[in-house]
């Protein structure tokens, strides 16, 4: 019973932490209090998530505890820790109510930690509307900022269409299959897709709808710029990795099941949507100048690529270790952009007012620590060797040329080719001479330090020894069901 509690007492932990909160900003406020609070019970949280690696699998009827769920769900409270040690600065110097956004952190992270664990329907839903519901109002923070607010209410329109669409299609599906089993109707939608009835391969469509909009992939995109645009820093953090990497779990956990691979249709409108992922996220981040903007737009070129090793499932060709590869490709991928974003955006909480890539020019002369730290997380995203972004790239061509997935392969070179352009413009402008000569190096905090260490350990050290991150993920894999 012990080793079951294990599991539950993470999301035990975050919970009982939002309640003691919640009730401290109801009784007596205090900013340093709560933030303590917070980080302590994440620390905890995160403690007991990582001794859960390696351990069997357990399942009920609602909730998955296997190995990619216990390391996804690791990665997910490491994100969250290490916001909520740069959140006092950053809340300090704002007028509104603080004790609230800590509140909306935890809840945030639980949704996730629940859609992630999801094996239901029932149970993704109400983590998907944790999650969203809570992002909602940490979008449109601080109140006095307009364009706060403005993405907020898109975020929240847009968010409710595409929940509605996903609740339809499983309303639907739920019909024609009688569960809401993830496991069970992953097997029996091929079926159902195969009868031809209409309204299931409807159904498909919504439901594909609504999480191509979670991903922000094309063509559901359009939302997502002017909401990192108009988001805080640490939120848009949270939207880039946290909401979309627990998401793409479940899609990850969906083809894994079913034999998807046989429905033609399906697997076309996947690859265009990967496809133009990739070439029209890259293209539109060349466009920009905001950074903000470029870093959303690179999402959506990032998560194209992932959907390649989703496609890669489909086993067209008599390969042993195709499956097992693409399944180790994903969570690889996964792990590789969660740490480099969030690495990113902690970057950028430390520099406030840069939303402009000349903002920074000449930052390698002025606060070259910082400068060191954004050029090795932007190298890494761009996929250059020694980082764990060219350990993810490499998984992914290794799959797509197992799957001969060839014009999938050709559009990932392209949109990396892309990438590495606007990725290194934004390296050489910090290089660039600034206007003042002044070198003084703005004081850096030892939690600061300490973070940006982490970071560069998990990002650095996975692209320098990758077979331990290949032989953890593996195993990580390996323990299922």
């Amino acid at each position: 019973m012990s080793g079951i509690m294990g599991f539950y007492l993470p999301s035990v932990l975050i919970t009982s932490t939002s309640l003691i909160v919640m009730l401290m900003a109801a009784l007596k406020r205090t900013h340093l209090l709560t933030n303590l609070i917070t980080t302590v019970g994440l620390s905890l949280a995160l403690l007991v998530q990582l001794a859960q690696l390696g351990k069997a699998p357990y399942q009920t009827s609602l909730i998955l505890f296997d190995g990619t769920t216990t390391l996804v769900s690791t990665l997910l409270i490491l994100a969250a820790w290490l916001l909520s040690l740069f959140l006092f600065n950053w809340l300090q110097n704002l007028k509104d109510p603080k004790e609230e956004y800590y509140l909306l952190l935890l809840l945030s992270t639980q949704g996730a930690l629940i859609v992630c664990a999801s094996q239901h329907f029932a149970s993704f839903f109400l983590g998907l509307e944790i999650m969203s519901l809570s992002l909602v109002p940490m979008i449109a923070y601080p109140g006095e900022d307009n364009q706060a607010l403005e993405a907020g209410i898109k975020y929240l329109v847009l968010s409710a269409i595409a929940s509605a669409f996903m609740l339809l299609a499983i309303a639907i599906l739920y019909l024609y299959s009688g569960t809401l089993s993830i496991p069970e109707l992953a097997t029996k939608v091929p079926e159902l897709l195969s009868s031809g009835n209409i309204i299931n391969g409807c159904a498909i469509i919504l439901l594909l709808v609504g999480i191509t909009f979670k991903l922000s992939l094309v063509p559901c995109h359009l939302w997502v710029a002017d909401v990192y645009e108009g988001a805080p820093v640490p939120t848009t953090a949270l939207l880039a990795t946290v909401s979309k990497v627990a998401l793409f779990v479940v899609l990850l956990r969906l083809f894994m099941l079913g034999e998807w691979h046989n429905q033609t249709a399906l697997i076309n409108i996947i690859e265009v949507i990967a496809a133009a992922s990739m070439i029209i996220g890259n293209l539109l981040a060349l466009l920009q100048k905001n950074l903000m903007r470029l870093l959303a737009y690179s999402s959506i070129a990032h998560f194209g690529y992932i959907l390649l090793a989703i496609l890669a499932l489909k086993p067209a060709i008599a390969i042993s270790n195709v499956d097992t590869l693409a399944n180790e490709a994903a969570i690889t991928y996964l792990y590789a952009y969660l740490t480099t974003v969030v690495g990113i955006f902690l970057m950028l909480m430390l520099l406030p007012e840069t939303h402009h890539i000349d903002q920074l020019k000449g930052l390698f002369w002025q606060q070259r620590c910082k400068a060191v730290v954004l050029t090795l997380l932007l190298l890494s995203l761009a996929g250059i060797p020694l980082t764990i972004g060219f350990i993810g790239k490499f998984y992914l061509t290794l799959v797509a040329v197992n799957a001969q997935l060839w014009w999938l392969l050709a559009a990932l070179i392209i949109g990396s080719v892309m990438g590495l352009f606007y990725y290194l413009r934004i390296i050489l402008v910090m290089i660039d001479q600034p206007e003042s000569h002044s070198e003084t190096e703005i004081i850096t905090t030892h939690t600061q330090l300490l973070v940006m260490g982490v970071v560069i350990l998990l990002v650095i050290g996975g692209g320098v020894f990758p077979s331990m991150v290949a032989e953890l993920v593996k195993e990580m894999i390996g323990l299922t069901f």
